[in-house]
């Protein structure tokens, strides 16, 4: 949503409802850009230069969501392991993210996930 940060592709009727500045932890290394909150799906996208280096982008549906929660630090000096990270497990595994807020995130999250 700037020349900084690419937009999410979205369907033809989703919207974005809710975005914040994000690092995702992605192997030994947090990559910074924007999470994104749709009606349907949670997607990261990396900022140009984190993308030009290998940073991914992320998404899951909402659907497959399992749990959210608080992962305390665990040191990992570029993985951004010194800081309490947004947890996000789904079923295909766990993402990690630093967010600021983290509370108020996890909240707004949660109340998006489907019953």
């Amino acid at each position: 949503m700037g020349w900084w940060i690419g937009s999410p592709t979205l369907g033809a009727s989703e919207k974005v409802v809710w975005q914040q500045l994000a690092n995702r932890t992605q192997g030994g290394r947090a990559v910074g850009g924007r999470l994104y909150l749709t009606e349907a799906r949670l997607v990261f996208v990396p900022n140009r230069l984190d993308a030009l280096t290998g940073g991914k982008r992320w998404e899951v549906p909402l659907s497959r969501v399992r749990a959210l929660g608080r992962q305390s630090p665990d040191g990992g000096l570029f993985s951004g392991g010194l800081r309490t990270r947004l947890h996000v497990d789904t079923d295909s595994g766990t993402e990690l993210f630093v967010v600021g807020k983290l509370d108020e995130v996890i909240e707004i999250l949660e109340t998006a996930l489907p019953s």
